[in-house]
């Protein structure tokens, strides 16, 4: 009676029931919450990751492109609404008189003398009309056999931006100045002259381009890609 009294008077006998439960099977029990709980975090933490993109492999901003080689705009001039842009390699003399424009290129293959090329306006109904002016350079030249001028001239046209040009080319010998330019005419010998008139949008353009035959011809290269380039500016 008293065994019995002990035991069932005991602590073990009021004690919850968990406390009963063997020691290996709360270690075991333990281990597997452990284990369940960091495979939880793991799974909870993979829903708020945030995958980088290794440097390498991020996507770089669209390059640049350079810029096209082209004409500085900065040498554009615009004259009777016509906008053209003259070779970088012609000294630019700016206006003088009746010139609007004035450009010089160095003599090359052995000429000893510069080019130019002299751009006049009028006004939008002045100047003379496009053949007067043709003829009158045309009649600056003299031929070395003395012929007639207008024989050996050479008359060509093309088109900018809807603005017709008009082109006249001769060799012989220029009579530089004469009585428009208040003298009497030097005669430069071996000359070619290259006259064009552009009728702009407020009245046509004259250029006039002379100089010895290699420096000539190398400036009328330039000069017509200028006028064939040329654009109306409004």
């Amino acid at each position: 009676m008293n065994k019995h009294t002990c035991l069932s008077g005991s602590p073990l006998r009021r004690a919850p029931f968990f406390a009963i439960v063997p020691v290996g099977a709360l270690t075991l029990a333990a281990v597997l919450l452990a284990g369940c709980g960091s495979g939880g975090k793991d799974q909870a933490g993979q829903g708020n990751v945030t995958h980088s993109t290794p440097p390498a492999q991020q996507q770089a901003p669209p390059a640049q492109t350079p810029p096209a080689a082209r004409p500085s705009s900065e040498r554009t001039t615009v004259l009777a609404g016509v906008a053209f842009t003259p070779p970088a390699d012609w000294q630019d003399l700016g206006a003088s008189n009746m010139r609007a424009a004035q450009y010089r290129l160095a003599p090359i293959g052995g000429d000893s003398a510069a080019g130019e090329v002299n751009v006049f306006y009028f006004g939008p109904a002045s100047g003379g009309g496009v053949d007067a002016n043709l003829d009158r350079w045309i009649n600056q030249m003299v031929m070395p056999d003395g012929s007639a001028p207008a024989a050996a001239a050479k008359r060509t046209s093309f088109t900018a931006d809807g603005m017709a040009g008009h082109v006249v080319t001769l060799e012989g010998t220029y009579k530089s100045g004469g009585p428009m330019m208040g003298g009497t005419p030097t005669l430069l010998e071996g000359y070619r002259l290259v006259g064009v008139v552009l009728e702009g949008p407020e009245g046509s353009l004259f250029f006039k381009l002379t100089g010895p035959v290699a420096t000539a011809k190398a400036m009328e290269a330039q000069l017509m890609v200028a006028m064939q380039g040329a654009r109306k500016a409004s």
